[in-house]
């Protein structure tokens, strides 16, 4: 397998989250998702931390992505609402993967927690995405 199928549906799903006016609303304009192109963003931020892929065996690829949520002032209902921005953003999108058809996305998982330093509150969603390759 190779990773044409992760990146595209990756790029595909970090252009919609950027793009969507809850997303926006939730981490400012432009909206601060990242793939870990920033080391020291401002709050509240989201970046991707795990992207499993494997494939099938009909075709298709299963993907799992976790897009973890950093908050400071606005506390744990913060998180929970950009949470829920992400949540409303993929179950909207509509998808463009370069080579690929996206067959599913939706949510599995969400939580919010208080992170280790007593300061920052912390948010982790994971999305289930089923892609195929298009001839």
């Amino acid at each position: 397998m190779s990773g044409r199928a992760e990146a595209a549906v990756q790029a595909a799903l970090m252009a919609g989250l950027r793009a969507d006016a809850g997303v926006m609303a939730a981490f400012g304009d432009p909206a601060r998702v990242y793939d870990d192109e920033t080391r020291a963003p401002a709050f509240p931020f989201a970046r991707i931390e795990r992207h499993e892929s494997v494939p099938t065996g009909t075709g298709d690829t299963e993907h799992k992505i976790s897009i973890a949520v950093t908050s400071r002032e606005g506390g744990l209902m913060e998180a929970k609402d950009a949470l829920s921005a992400i949540r409303s953003a993929v179950e909207g999108l509509s998808w463009s993967v370069a080579g690929h058809h996206v067959v599913m996305a939706h949510v599995i998982y969400a939580d919010t927690m208080r992170a280790g330093d007593g300061e920052r509150y912390r948010g982790l969603i994971r999305i289930r995405i089923i892609s195929e390759e298009t001839a």
